[in-house]
This record gives structure tokens, C-alpha cells and sequence, in this order.
């Protein structure tokens, strides 16, 4: 039976790979497993900012960042645990999973460390400038993974 790692980050956007995952694991009595990654590196780059110009790494600002970091945790496993409910609610197996690190890498490690057989994502569909600014997460699952990935393309 396949195992399918859905990556959510909060948004309606994300959510729409719930019923492509949810539809197939119910068919093959198969489990999901949810993972959200906490940027670190955005809260870090955050708190290093601020004004005018980039201000020195103090201890109060390592206590803003730490304390920040927290909190987007604390939120992250509040939503997972409230998805993973609702999908139990259905009769699915789900476990989840929050991380912290870069997305896309630490979706690859939870996906191999969970011995997952397809990872569904959406992708925001950027394309020219818009990808080479900000990169995919989804493109750098499928080139870097080794694992299968069913790309939704969000309505």
C-alpha cells in the first residue's frame, strides 16, 4: 500500500493536494502523512532587518526570533492536528509532522525518513521571472526527491 506525504503550509492553495491524496488513500487502504516546514531561514532574515538598514544580532533579537519561531511551531501543529481530525473523521490513517529548515529539503528527508511512496503538492504555477525569483518547491522535490510526486495545478 502507498503512502502519500501532502505538504501544507497553511494556505487554501496547499490544501487543494488534500482530495487528490485523501481520494487515493482511501481507494488503496493506504495512509497520509501531513508535514508543515517552518521557515527558519525567513524568521531569521526577519528579525535581522529592521528600519533603515540591518541592525547587529543582539541577544534581544535572538529572544524576538527564538520566541517567533515558537509561535509559527506551536500554529503549524494546531493546523496539522486539526487536518489530520478531519481526515481520521473519514477513516484515513494520517500522521503529521511539523519541521523546521528549508521547504523543499525538508520535505524530501520527512518523505524518505517516512518511507513515502508519493508526495502531492500543489504548485503556484510561476513561470519566467516569477519562478527564478522565488524558485518551486515542488520543482526541487521532483529534480532532488528520487520519489514520485503528483504536482497539482490549483484551480
Amino acid at each position: 500500500m502507498p503512502r502519500y506525504l501532502v505538504p501544507l503550509d497553511g494556505s487554501d492553495l496547499a490544501e487543494q493536494a488534500l482530495p487528490f491524496a485523501k481520494e487515493r488513500a482511501q481507494r488503496n487502504g493506504s495512509s497520509i502523512v501531513l508535514v508543515r516546514v517552518v521557515n527558519i531561514a525567513r524568521q531569521l532574515a526577519a528579525a535581522s532587518m529592521s528600519g533603515q538598514g540591518i541592525e547587529p544580532v543582539t541577544p534581544v533579537a535572538i529572544e524576538t526570533v527564538e520566541t517567533a519561531i515558537q509561535l509559527e511551531v506551536d500554529e503549524a501543529k494546531a493546523y496539522l492536528e486539526k487536518k489530520a481530525q478531519q481526515l481520521q473523521r473519514e477513516g484515513l490513517v494520517v500522521e503529521w509532522e511539523v519541521r523546521q529548515g528549508p521547504p523543499a529539503g525538508e520535505i524530501i528527508a520527512c518523505a524518505k525518513e517516512k518511507d513515502v511512496d508519493v508526495v502531492v503538492i500543489t504548485t503556484h504555477g510561476r513561470s519566467g521571472l516569477g519562478r527564478l525569483v522565488f524558485g518551486s518547491v515542488a520543482d526541487h522535490v521532483i529534480r532532488e526527491g528520487g520519489i514520485p510526486v503528483l504536482v497539482i495545478n490549483p484551480k
